[in-house]
């Protein structure tokens, strides 16, 4: 496997009809551990999760923990879609710049030279177009995706390696859109918070297009004490509300009807402090109740669980090739082929 797709142009999630059936495997770091989701799509009755795996990294080389994991059986005739850690790109909400589409990509480039932390000529750049209320006032606003390509290769090298089909390196933000998708509702705006230790990542979309995305710190005090998980929720919250609030002002949709809190241990206390300051309804998402699985549902821990939630979104994926070109993407700015090396 010697090319790569980085952000393909894509934008929709629904299935196409006369697509034939696949099986996608979506792939996803966690702070300690490999989480992989191989997942059906199938044209007539949706999506499954057929096997679901996690190997702990821990003290030993991801090369082994990738080992152990191709020895599971999980990438046997599946395409893969690796999802990468938030520690291994950038995003950076920008305002389109008015240059011609085929020029859009070295724009971006030459805009954040002062923002990236390496050298632009290192970065690979891709843009989505946020969407907006079609008569809204407010300039055209771009998520603009870097990532070190040096970066890249290394994530990837373990699989190409092992003769696996890589189809596409992707980010957790779009893994969100896929699964917020399938989620009640996906007609109207709605949003997704899913949480790990360090960080929350909020995503919105209206009818399966991302209109907004953030990410959270989740916030620490400088006591020596254990925090009030409480005052964590709070905090998460008065995010979120502020978010919510950017999102309205900035893209002139409908309000939002459903915030869905991603797996954490203080899901609950972050549901309700949500709900209560923003007004919006904020279930908590149980993956087994809103995905099919076809196996046994495996009892996660938290971060397994926050972990599986961008695993099976990006297995989730559908490629330009097999859905109609949205008119708001641009021609070039989401395609990335490149020939991957080993990091030195």
């Amino acid at each position: 496997m010697s090319e790569v797709s980085w952000l393909r142009k894509l934008q929709r999630r629904a299935f196409p009809r006369g697509r034939p059936d696949c099986i996608q495997v979506g792939l996803y770091r966690s702070a300690s551990r490999l989480i992989a989701a191989r997942v059906r799509l199938d044209a007539g009755a949706g999506s499954s999760v057929e096997q679901f795996q996690t190997v702990a990294i821990g003290m030993q080389r991801d090369e082994e923990a990738f080992r152990r994991l191709i020895q599971s059986g999980i990438f046997s005739g599946a395409q893969v879609i690796l999802a990468l850690g938030p520690e291994q790109y950038n995003t950076y909400p920008v305002t389109a710049p008015s240059v011609p589409e085929a020029e859009l990509n070295e724009a971006l480039r030459w805009q954040l030279r002062e923002l990236l932390p390496y050298a632009p000529e290192d970065a690979v750049i891709a843009a989505i177009r946020l969407v907006r209320a079609e008569d809204a006032s407010t300039p055209q606003n771009l998520l603009v995706v870097a990532a070190q390509r040096r970066t890249v290769a290394h994530v990837v090298s373990p699989l190409v390696s092992a003769g696996i089909a890589v189809m596409a390196v992707d980010i957790p933000e779009m893994a969100q859109r896929n699964l917020l998708a399938t989620l009640p509702g996906s007609d109207s705006g709605q949003a997704l918070l899913s949480l790990d230790q360090e960080s929350g990542l909020f995503t919105v979309i209206k009818q399966a297009e991302l209109c907004f995305a953030r990410r959270i710190q989740m916030p620490r005090s400088n006591a020596l004490e254990e925090e009030d998980p409480e005052h964590i929720a709070v905090r998460v919250a008065t995010q979120v509300q502020r978010s919510v609030e950017v999102v309205e002002r900035q893209t002139g949709l409908a309000p939002i009807q459903t915030i869905w809190i991603g797996p954490h241990p203080y899901a609950a206390l972050i549901a309700r402090c949500t709900a209560e300051q923003t007004g919006i309804d904020c279930p908590q998402l149980d993956l087994p109740s809103e995905v099919r699985f076809a196996c046994a549902v495996p009892d996660l821990d938290p971060e397994a669980a926050a972990g599986a939630l961008l695993a099976i979104g990006a297995a989730l994926r559908v490629d330009e090739a097999d859905v109609p070109r949205h008119p708001g993407l641009s021609a070039d700015s989401l395609s990335w082929l490149t020939r991957h090396e080993a990091a030195a």
